[in-house]
């Protein structure tokens, strides 16, 4: 991702965190708080429609390879998001079948590489 990206999104992410604390200061302000949760809904919007785009994985499966890339083991995996470990092994014979890979770091690395995962 560009750097000027990277860091509009951390300055957002820092002016919707400010405006919430003013919010909820002596004098409670709710159109500041609505501003916080627009530009927070707008962030995610902005990452979604990002990752969409040209991306063949799933949301599920771009959250099970962003682990996989992170050296998680199924067994990890299937914990962190409460769910089995046949449902992962399902999920990631479908991603190396997308991204034509024949093993878990191929796969990582090709997602990498064409900026399907982070």
């Amino acid at each position: 991702m560009d750097d000027r990206i990277i860091l509009l999104k951390e300055e957002l992410k820092t002016l919707a965190d400010e405006c919430r604390i003013h919010a909820k200061g002596r004098r409670p302000d709710f159109s500041l708080m609505r501003t916080a949760n627009t530009i927070q809904s707008l962030l995610q919007s902005l990452d979604e429609s990002r990752l969409s785009e040209k991306n063949p994985l799933t949301k599920r499966e771009h959250e099970i390879l962003s682990l996989v890339s992170k050296g998680f083991t199924n067994r990890e995996i299937a914990s962190a998001l409460t769910i089995s470990e046949k449902t992962i092994e399902f999920h990631l014979k479908s991603i190396l079948a997308k991204t034509e890979s024949s093993t878990r770091t191929e796969a990582s690395t090709n997602a990498l590489k064409n900026r399907w995962i982070d």
